[in-house]
């Protein structure tokens, strides 16, 4: 049990050094410094009106940019890589010939990913909401719980396209940046189906009360943010209940 133990924080902790380290830390930078010469350019903090440059802010950074573009390419960037960095370097066979349970290894993997991608996201939300100047120190009370929790769902989602897929990353690009997108402006609940939906729900649910507008009804009928944290959270349980058994027993056939 000891050396079990042992094995699994020497697996947790390379694994987040190998995540750190990587080019997808260089290649996040990209995104990020776009969105600071945005907010930089567009200059928030300089309307007179506090309620409109708030409204401005959510509508335009938060619902367009940040949350449906910002979140999920921060996650994927390393949730794919955690157990998929592995498999497409063959790698993943040394591991699972180790005497340690397929379950602790998937979650030293998940929960080696969870401070990379929490960290980044919250502090880059942080950083932007500093340089909107007014309206972002009030989104940065508002918004934070609806950033937390997409990115954990999907942190769990990703790491279940990860073990499913060989080219995940592919996967969960194609996903969160055209299939959300498409289904998430489509009319009627099939966008409920979506980790953006739930999130843009909290995010709309959160803002009415320091001056976000509600979103047309017939374009988008939004949860309460309270159902949203909870369908979240659901699905982060679910997904890591559903990537726990699934490499249990899955036989990757490729990495011989």
């Amino acid at each position: 049990m000891i050396g079990q133990l042992r094995s699994l924080s020497t697996l947790l902790m390379l694994s987040f050094s190998r995540l750190l380290w990587s080019v997808s830390t260089l290649m996040l930078l990209f995104p990020l410094g776009g969105c600071v010469l945005f907010l930089l350019r567009r200059g928030y903090g300089r309307e007179l009106d506090p309620l409109a440059a708030f409204a401005d802010f959510s509508q335009e950074f938060m619902l367009f940019i940040f949350a449906p573009f910002i979140v999920p390419i921060c996650t994927l960037a390393y949730a794919t890589m955690s157990i998929g960095g592995d498999r497409e370097d063959r790698t993943l066979v040394f591991l699972l010939m180790r005497p340690i349970p397929r379950a602790m290894v998937f979650l030293a993997k998940l929960l080696a990913t969870l401070p990379l991608v929490v960290g980044l996201v919250v502090v880059s939300f942080v950083g932007f909401c500093y340089l909107a100047g007014t309206p972002g120190e009030t989104a940065v009370r508002v918004y934070l719980p609806a950033v937390v929790y997409m990115s954990l769902a999907y942190v769990a989602l990703f790491h279940v396209f990860a073990i499913l897929f060989r080219h995940a990353t592919i996967i969960a690009m194609v996903y969160s940046l055209f299939m959300e997108v498409f289904i998430g402006n489509m009319p009627g609940l099939v966008k409920r189906i979506t980790v953006s939906f739930y999130g843009r729900s909290m995010i709309f649910g959160l803002g009415l009360e320091h001056g976000l507008d509600p979103p047309p009804a017939e374009w988008f009928a939004p949860v309460t943010p309270t159902v949203g944290a909870a369908t979240l959270l659901g699905i982060t349980a679910a997904s890591v209940l559903a990537g726990v058994l699934i490499f249990q027993y899955r036989e990757y056939r490729d990495l011989t």
